[in-house]
């Protein structure tokens, strides 16, 4: 594995506007073996990013499937890999406390190389929290502790003993050594589309946002997020903006309409609204759609495949997508 220590974090959009491709892996009724083949695909398929889920449930196959805790994946992951980024798309800021989590954090990306994006969330999974015994407060309430665990993690990252002091949580001299790779920090990433007060957050924090939606809705939470980069005093190209969304892609059209159809029936929607969300077709129609994306700023895609020990549509989407925009 290559050493890259003491790297200073780029953002890759800054390099000649180069559109990234990733994939989101849910851990969803998986083995760690079919997460570990498909990793070692995606890297070796060129793809940039390579992300798991942070659910103890599954959210769309049965609660009571097997599923693999993400960060503790996560971490042998990334010894299967070598040049592929890695991380979770998001991981809930209410599960670790947030020193915890930045030390985590800070371990994953030393035995990555360098490799870790910090993708965080509020959380919204209520049945987890109740599950599990955590409290679920307002929405309010777990933006503000996004906020501080923010604050206090780029400290524990930066600092040689960190101290915090918030309303919600507080750290006293503490230690954070090995610090992570990159500096000052690992690229933050932020999922969510709150317009009054997370997409503030994204610009006062992060490297990277990433949400779902049709090509109108991010055009106009991009608008949303340009204005409080104004207000934050933080340049708006300055963030990488990265899709969320389901990849249905065949050779064969009427397959991929078929597939397309029992996706939407999954999500409980219809196929011509979930169209507008997914990128679904045939390959030069996913090549279509990812131009109209990028022609409103987004300049990462990272794609949900379908069931994770299945590679077919990573390999087509590599083979017949990929080079497009290469």
């Amino acid at each position: 594995m290559p050493d890259v220590r003491a790297v200073r974090y780029v953002r890759p959009i800054m390099a000649g506007m180069r559109v990234r491709f990733g994939i989101q892996t849910p851990q969803e009724g998986a083995t760690f073996d079919a997460l570990a083949t498909h990793w070692r695909e995606a890297e070796a398929l060129g793809f940039d990013t390579v992300f798991l889920d942070d659910h103890f449930y599954g959210v769309i196959r049965p609660a009571g499937e097997p599923q693999l805790e993400g960060f503790s994946t996560l971490a042998a992951l990334a010894r299967e890999t070598s040049r592929i980024e890695i991380g979770l798309l998001v991981a809930c800021n209410s599960y670790r406390s947030p020193a915890l989590l930045a030390k985590m954090a800070a371990s994953i990306d030393n035995i990555a190389g360098g490799r870790f994006v910090h993708g965080m969330g509020s959380g919204w999974f209520e049945s987890e929290y109740e599950g599990y015994g955590y409290e679920f407060p307002p929405v309010p309430v777990r933006l503000a502790q996004l906020d501080e665990a923010l604050k206090l993690q780029k400290l524990m990252w930066s600092e040689e003993r960190a101290t915090f002091s918030g309303r919600h949580y507080r750290v006293h001299e503490a230690w954070c050594n090995p610090k992570p790779v990159r500096t000052p920090h690992p690229p933050i990433l932020i999922g969510g589309g709150g317009e009054k007060v997370l997409l503030r957050l994204v610009a006062r924090h992060a490297d990277i946002w990433n949400h779902g939606g049709t090509v109108d809705d991010l055009r106009h939470k991009l608008d949303v997020l340009r204005a409080h980069c104004a207000s934050e005093g933080r340049s708006y190209d300055a963030i990488e903006k990265s899709w969320f969304g389901s990849v249905v892609i065949d050779a064969d059209q009427a397959r991929a309409e078929a597939r397309l159809a029992r996706l939407a029936g999954a999500w409980g929607t219809t196929p011509e609204d979930m169209g507008r969300r997914a990128l679904a077709g045939t390959p030069a129609q996913v090549v279509t759609r990812i131009r109209e994306y990028i022609g409103i700023g987004v300049t990462h895609f990272i794609g949900m495949f379908g069931r994770v020990d299945d590679l077919r549509s990573t390999r087509l989407f590599a083979e017949q997508v990929l080079p497009a925009f290469r």
